[in-house]
């Protein structure tokens, strides 16, 4: 009989155990971190700028500017641009002034523009990636 009751100890210690590893099982899978999504991995838009004269290039973020497609702002006499292209989600100008800004609209249903920029140089300007350039252009001085 002590076999006997010692046996039914056993089992249900088992159980026990088997019943509270089963409950913390989840908890542990819960908690572990998810991989990141794609959106979030390619929400930037970026720019190159390559002054004329100097050689200098300059990169960074561009930032959001609202929806695309909207009218493009007006850019004044003496800012001078040339050479425009569009390849894929890249959009390159060369632009020359005082203060300006580029600009590219994406596929993604936003405006994506440098910060203030000067002088004589070459942007490009890349879409975040999945997207496309539909259009762009540059505005200020």
């Amino acid at each position: 009989m002590t076999v006997r009751n010692s046996l039914a100890v056993l089992g249900t210690s088992a159980l026990l155990a088997l019943g509270v590893g089963g409950a913390m099982a989840p908890a542990a899978t819960a908690s572990a971190p998810a991989a990141p999504q794609t959106a979030q991995v390619a929400a930037d838009a970026h720019f190159t700028a390559k002054d004329s004269r100097s050689g200098r290039t300059t990169k960074g973020v561009a930032h959001k500017s609202g929806r695309y497609g909207a009218a493009a702002p007006s850019k004044a006499a003496s800012l001078r641009c040339w050479n425009a292209g569009i390849s894929g989600r890249y959009f390159a100008i060369s632009c020359s002034g005082n203060a300006y800004r580029v600009f590219v609209d994406c596929s993604n249903r936003v405006r994506y523009v440098t910060p203030v920029l000067s002088g004589s140089k070459r942007v490009t300007m890349a879409c975040p990636g999945g997207t496309r350039a539909l259009r762009g252009g540059a505005y200020g001085r």
